[in-house]
């Protein structure tokens, strides 16, 4: 059964070296096969080294997303705790029958 959440990806502005920008995204759960913390991003949010006007205690995760013939890696705003607990927040919808 395919589920939906709704998050926040971050990305670099193309050609910038500390330029950012979020959009949001809708995923598909099935299709994810991982998720890491990205220190990376955390670390420059922390160092002020971001354009964006994050809270310091924000976290990144990177999701790889798996479909039929592709693998793309993105980066979603929150840490995985929280990612996983969008995830298992998801009501299932189930079908009544009599």
């Amino acid at each position: 059964m395919n589920m939906f959440i709704r998050l926040v990806k971050i990305d670099k502005k193309w050609g910038s070296h500390n330029e950012y920008y979020l959009s949001e995204v809708i995923i598909n759960t099935t299709q994810i096969v991982y998720m890491a913390e990205n220190t990376d991003l955390k670390t420059a949010l922390t160092e002020g080294k971001m354009n964006l006007n994050l809270n310091k205690v924000t976290g990144f995760t990177n999701l790889k997303l798996n479909s039929r013939n592709d693998t793309a890696v993105i980066t979603v705003v929150g840490d995985p705790s929280t990612i996983e607990g969008k995830i298992a927040a998801k009501p299932i919808k189930k079908l009544l029958r009599d």
